[in-house]
């Protein structure tokens, strides 16, 4: 009779603990989960925050955090399954009464790209296991920019790539002069401004002299982004992404050089938009308006891109004397003619896809398989 009233007993409390946790097992219980940056480079190493609270006096002895996000925000030390598009983070939690739990993940960000966490789903159970709950958290943090790493294995590309620009072809010089470059000395003539006399020079010599100065340069650039891989009628549908990455790197490294030497930049990229239009940015220069360009990189989709006859008739210049630079991972016959039309300086990124022969600089990959 006592065994009998000990199972009862056992009973009793096995399903008062399974009622007391469906009734109350997910309340007090909170999550939460943040990137430390909202902006990094293409591979840089982030911290990804959990914290889980259970503010009830009944502990939590299985609680787990499902959490789906990019494939690309790598997790070395965690539980994950990927797929084509995500990532599947596993994270397990033990969590006592009026608590707070706290874990820190370190995260590769692979690729360039735009990210948030997609979903997370909060799953809690009671000591036995026989209760199930779940709930969806909203907490998730910011977004994280990631932008594209420039290529650098190459060195300066700009001085290899414009060298053509600034042979063959003349240079665009303004009939103002910088005070702040001087070009040399020569003696006073008849007509001179008196306030470019260098007046130590003229002490030194015995006779006045006038300073030289260097012409202000137009130093304007658009810089044309192509994103396919492949002519419209070559037959092959299918985008090399790879190839597309190693692109949009080179523009990166263009883009920061031009930045770098004082250039006023614009950048058009072979992108439809969702209204339509293709992307672009206005004129301007400077480190504030190169990381603008660099986000501008890191939102492609890479789903739409612009055929290069529609790229190369959108972007034409608006400011004259102005040095077009287009960076496509192929050159056909259409590109040499916009070249010879434009007279602007291409830069082929895909190894033996110049095919027109009309690239200025062909920068290749050797982690791209050549074809």
């Amino acid at each position: 009779m006592e065994l009998i009233s000990l199972v009862l007993l056992i009973i009793a409390l096995l399903f008062g603990e399974i009622l007391i946790y469906q009734h109350t097992g997910l309340r007090g219980l909170s999550y939460r989960c943040w990137f430390s940056e909202t902006e990094v480079t293409q591979g840089d190493t982030v911290e990804f925050t959990e914290v889980v609270t259970n503010a009830k006096v009944l502990p939590m002895p299985h609680v787990k955090a499902e959490i789906t996000l990019s494939k690309w925000l790598h997790f070395p030390e965690a539980a994950y399954t990927v797929t084509d598009r995500s990532r599947f983070v596993t994270s397990y939690f033990v969590v006592k009464s009026r608590t707070k739990v706290t874990r820190v993940w370190q995260v590769q960000c692979e690729k360039r790209g735009i990210y948030q966490v997609e979903r997370v789903m909060l799953v809690a159970s009671d000591l036995l296991g026989a209760v199930r709950l779940s709930d969806r958290s909203n907490d998730v943090g910011k977004s994280i920019i990631v932008l594209p790493k420039r290529f650098t294995s190459h060195g300066q590309l700009l001085a290899k790539l414009m060298r053509y620009q600034y042979g063959e072809y003349s240079a665009h010089t303004s009939i103002y002069t910088d005070p702040c470059i001087l070009a040399g000395v020569r003696e006073y003539v008849v007509g001179d401004s008196q306030n470019r006399i260098h007046w130590k020079a003229s002490a030194h010599i015995g006779k006045l002299m006038i300073r030289q100065e260097e012409p202000v340069s137009n130093r304007i650039a658009t810089v044309i982004l192509a994103l396919q891989t492949n002519a419209a009628d070559s037959g092959i549908m299918t985008q090399n992404t790879v190839l597309l990455e190693h692109t949009i790197s080179v523009c990166a490294q263009c883009l920061w050089e031009l930045m770098r030497d004082g250039w006023t930049v614009r950048l058009c990229v072979g992108e439809k938009q969702i209204s339509g239009e293709y992307g672009q940015t206005g004129y301007g220069s400077g480190m504030q308006v190169y990381h603008r360009m660099m986000r501008c990189l890191a939102s492609l989709t890479l789903e739409n891109p612009l055929p290069m006859s529609g790229l190369l008739r959108v972007s034409i210049p608006t400011v004259t004397g102005e040095t077009l630079l287009l960076i496509t991972p192929y050159a056909d016959e259409q590109v040499k003619e916009w070249k010879q039309k434009r007279q602007g300086a291409v830069c082929v990124t895909g190894h033996a896809r110049d095919y027109a022969g009309c690239a200025d600089l062909v920068v290749e990959d050797e982690k791209i398989d050549r074809e």
